[in-house]
């Protein structure tokens, strides 16, 4: 009986990375004379079958089953495991089929794995294939695992020959230089840079020469297209529409294990520029390759380099060398292989088999982190129906109906989850309920990272445009409410939060809540609110939510006080009030007389170069409960324009007022508005010259930084009459509210921007409300809370 081998995938009949591979893996084996079974996670019909082999010849050959079969059969000597979630499968087989050498394929990036739940199921594999020398250095040192062996996934499927059409020129016949990125739509690709390096190119050099089309699908399309028009590039960056004769390929993918678009393109003869993965593995693939740029994701740098990149040749004869190491990646892969498996070993033996129902219906539900799994398992069976299959198929049905699901996914899961204890190394951090990542959970963050190096940080995120900028941190984004989020979140051991966390995710026992709370309190909040009827509403859903805190921030005994009424506090008898200080504020004081960091703050918003002679006046309302067209009775537009040309104004939104961004973006050249889900309130104090507010506590924050603050308050009366205020800010900060007009707010800015103002407030908030903020402060707050527990 001749050789035969079976591959364990997820679904071979979507498109994907995996898939690809798997095909090629197929492809080589039968050419290399194996009998091939393929085992699908996902159900399948015939004429699934049927279609995709019409698509891939080969697949004639091939044998298909569901994975679900293996308790009956699993044919094969060699088993492929090709999915990191499909691992444990291999302590089932290990038991089951002793006889049957299993082999893992570590397809996903590690950065983007769980060390915890891959570990112990690697003493299970015979071997494990990864993709690069520095995974494996890893692996062995990390997970403390030797049997891998080295091999890049097949390239089969490139038909490697010398394109007679290679074209020299890296312009098309109009002149354009233009970028490609054939790519699925989410944060892991980061197209989000690609984008901010066009608007560089385009908007502030004036490179109108340079074109951008993004081809592909995924949940990230509607973010693309919002951010293709707040940076204004319609003309330029073109989605879904077309695919240009010559172009330069772009990769800005934050991790890879290959990169098969990336061979892809050096196959066809095209230049390529691409950051080399935040891992370094991208780079370590493609190194010795030729026709390439290699960008860092620095964005002064990138732009400059692309640029003369895209007016240089492309060389034939590396376009000759890219497909000779193409060829030898390519070639002999199954031979390769079988030297990489010939050494015997022993992998380790399970003491009794595990059971494989419960297996495989925790695959089923990681692999559909945000769905509840028996709807979708009833989705796909209607969607094969007649008439019935194709109502369901209707992409807005589809998407309303999961929302829905993950709405009520959580029912029932605030039971501890003893199957997955919490691991003291993961931290879940959440501010603002996942609309943005900043305030003190973001510099908690930080601070973790800094002071543990390998520690998993999971932070929430309620769209892809806060996924971006949590990933550009290194952290892990998870959407906020999906079946992943509450997944994670029970895992962790510390929940850093500055609101209430879901009711839904509960608390398990040994789980850590600190609490930071957003801002210090000057209006009245939950059991001090003068509104009986909304105190008493606030007050009774705020309580069980209180008492899961173990430790609450704050930046003075009299902040305290404030908390301890609003939030009535003695009820939690366990909590401990940290009086430390602030870890967003320990920024502002680390960085006060930064010219560095103000630098990079402008050049991260404006996406060019700071100029020292611009003024910023930050305008910061606070959050008004009844709807309103605008968050000012003035017209902005006439306090800008009796302003010098060197100043501009920054609107910054609070989080449930973001919509009112389209009023103000388009409003005048030097009035900004920027996405809430991008801006850090820190940053743009740090940046600001001086800040208008009312009666937000960023007033309180910005003390912190001696600089000029104008509070003008147009409802004063209505405010106090709902709300209600804890202390007077004249009276005990000596900071005057008053009602402006265009003229009066103007001449009040060129005042406090151009003469040395005297602000006696700023001491005083210091003083009075902010006594223990520090810069140490969240190195002081982590030994503790890390220290004790």
């Amino acid at each position: 009986m001749g050789k035969s081998v079976a591959i364990l995938g997820f679904n071979i009949f979507s498109a994907g990375g995996t898939t690809r591979s798997n095909l090629n893996n197929i492809h080589d084996f039968l050419k290399a004379g194996y009998q091939v079974h393929y085992y699908n996670f996902r159900e399948f019909s015939h004429l699934d079958q049927i279609k995709l082999t019409r698509e891939h010849k080969f697949l004639e050959h091939a044998n298909f089953h569901e994975v679900k079969d293996i308790k009956d059969s699993l044919e094969g000597d060699i088993v492929f495991i090709t999915r990191e979630s499909f691992f444990p499968l291999a302590k089932y087989i290990r038991y089951s089929y002793p006889e049957k050498s299993v082999i893992g394929e570590l397809h996903a990036p590690l950065a983007l794995t769980d060390k915890a739940e891959l570990a112990p199921n690697l003493q299970y594999f015979n071997f494990v294939r990864v993709a690069t020398k520095s995974i494996q250095d890893i692996i062995r040192r990390d997970y403390d695992f030797d049997r891998t062996y080295v091999q890049t996934v097949s390239l089969s499927h490139l038909k490697i020959k010398h394109d007679p059409n290679f074209k020299s020129s890296r312009r098309d016949v109009y002149g354009n230089a233009n970028f490609l990125v054939n790519s699925r739509f989410d944060q892991v690709k980061d197209i989000p840079y690609a984008i901010k390096l066009m608007d560089r190119l385009v908007n502030q050099m004036g490179r109108k020469d340079f074109r951008f089309f993004v081809n592909g699908y995924g949940p990230g399309q509607t973010m693309l297209k919002n951010l293709i028009d707040y940076y204004d590039l319609k003309d330029y960056v073109f989605m879904n529409e077309r695919q240009p004769d010559n172009y330069m390929y772009l990769s800005t993918s934050r991790v890879e294990t290959l990169g098969y678009s990336i061979a892809e393109e050096f196959n066809k003869g095209h230049s390529v520029v691409a950051y080399a993965g935040d891992d370094g593995v991208v780079r370590e693939n493609y190194q010795n390759f030729q026709n390439c740029l290699w960008i860092t994701k620095n964005i002064a740098d990138d732009a400059q380099q692309v640029i003369q990149f895209a007016d240089q040749e492309n060389s034939y004869e590396g376009y000759k060398a890219n497909l000779k190491r193409l060829s030898e990646i390519s070639e002999n892969y199954v031979q390769y292989f079988e030297e990489n498996i010939a050494v015997s070993n022993d992998a380790a033996m399970p003491s009794k088999q595990p059971n494989l129902e419960r297996m495989l219906d925790k695959i089923e539900t990681t692999s559909l982190a945000d769905e509840l799994t028996k709807y979708r398992k009833i989705y796909y069976k209607m969607k094969k129906m007649p008439v019935i299959g194709r109502i369901v198929s209707n992409a807005g049905l589809k998407s309303m109906a999961m929302k829905l699901l993950s709405a009520v996914t959580g029912r029932g899961s605030q039971k501890a989850d003893t199957d997955n204890p919490i691991d003291s190394n993961k931290f879940f951090v959440e501010s603002f309920h996942g609309t943005n990542f900043s305030g003190d959970p973001k510099y908690l963050a930080l601070g973790i990272k800094k002071k543990i190096p390998n520690a998993e940080i999971y932070v929430s995120c309620e769209n892809q445009l806060v996924e971006t900028v949590v990933s550009n941190y290194g952290f892990r984004p998870v959407k906020v409410g999906t079946l992943n989020y509450l997944q994670t979140f029970k895992k962790c051991k510390y929940v850093f939060i500055n609101g209430n966390s879901l009711d839904k995710v509960g608390k398990q026992p040994g789980q850590i809540f600190v609490q930071t709370w957003h801002g210090f309190p000057m209006k009245k909040m939950v059991n001090d609110l003068e509104n009986n009827k909304q105190r008493r509403e606030e007050s009774t859903a705020f309580a069980p939510r209180m008492l899961k805190w173990n430790y609450l921030l704050t930046s003075s005994a009299f902040n305290t006080k404030l908390l301890t009424s609003a939030f009535a506090l003695k009820k939690n008898h366990e909590l401990k009030i940290l009086e430390d200080g602030t870890p967003k504020n320990a920024y502002l004081l680390k960085n006060k007389v930064n010219s560095r960091e103000k630098a990079n703050i402008y050049q991260k918003y404006f996406n060019k170069p700071y100029d020292p002679k611009q003024k910023v006046i930050l305008f910061c309302p606070t959050w008004r409960k009844d709807d309103r067209e605008s968050v000012s009775g003035l017209d902005l537009r006439q306090v800008i324009a009796q302003l010098p040309d060197n100043y501009e104004m920054i609107v910054k939104l609070h989080p449930l007022e973001g919509a009112l961004r389209e009023y103000y973006k388009d409003l005048d050249p030097r009035i900004h508005c920027f996405y809430n889900e991008l801006v850090d309130i820190q940053e743009l104090y740090l940046l600001a010259d001086v800040l208008i507010s009312d009666y937000s506590s960023a007033m309180f924050d910005y003390a912190n930084l001696d600089k000029p603050i104008i509070v003008m308050q147009e409802d004063e009366e209505k405010y106090k009459k709902n709300i209600g205020w804890y202390f007077d800010i004249e009276d005990e900060c000596h900071l005057i509210g008053r009602k402006y007009t265009a003229d009066e707010l103007a001449s009040e800015i060129l005042h406090d921007t151009e003469t040395k103002v005297d602000t006696e407030y700023d001491q005083l908030i210091k003083e009075k409300l902010l006594t223990n903020e520090n810069p140490n402060a969240t190195s002081k707050i982590l030994d503790k809370i890390l220290g004790e527990d």
